[in-house]
């Protein structure tokens, strides 16, 4: 994902930017309305600071994209083939309603892997925080991707890893 010249370019995945960037247009195009009076000095100087409003924003945008894709190609080094293969699971067929003990069940049948495989696979994806599930002292909370999780599993899936 990269960001270019284009309005809305690389924002897909983050929606609050580009709801900040649309506002950020929008009040442009309000306060350009106003040139034509005499206070120009002062809409102009509103338009200024609307401009490094959005430099801001969409240097931040870059700054996080940057992190991101370092954390992940990082953090994907470190998981297994199986590792990936239940993230992208878990992330294309998962409805996140399910606890620990089912989903192993349903990952072995799906994936054609044999529960004790799984077991220990999804102990280390949440030993690495990407994803949540119960536990002994709190049972019975589905299983649900973190979102260090959810970049890895996309990650997965965009560069086939």
């Amino acid at each position: 994902m990269n960001v270019s010249s284009g309005s809305d370019a690389g924002f897909s995945e983050y929606p609050e930017f580009r709801v900040i960037l649309k506002n950020i247009s929008n009040l442009k195009r309000m306060v350009s309305r106003f040139n034509e009076n005499p206070e120009k000095v002062v809409t102009d100087a509103i338009m200024d600071r609307v401009d490094d409003i959005e430099n801001a924003v969409r240097t931040h945008f870059e700054e996080l994209n940057s992190y991101e894709q370092l954390i992940a190609m990082t953090s994907s080094t470190k998981l297994t083939q199986k590792q990936r293969i239940i993230l992208r699971w878990l992330l294309d067929s998962y409805d996140e309603q399910t606890v620990y003990t089912v989903l192993i069940k349903k990952l072995s049948e799906d994936l054609a892997i044999p529960s004790s495989t799984i077991r220990w696979n999804l102990r280390g994806l949440r030993e690495a925080d990407l994803i949540r599930a119960g536990d002994k002292d709190n049972k019975g909370i589905p299983v649900s991707l973190t979102p260090m999780g959810r970049i890895m599993a996309n990650y997965s899936v965009e560069y086939g890893d």
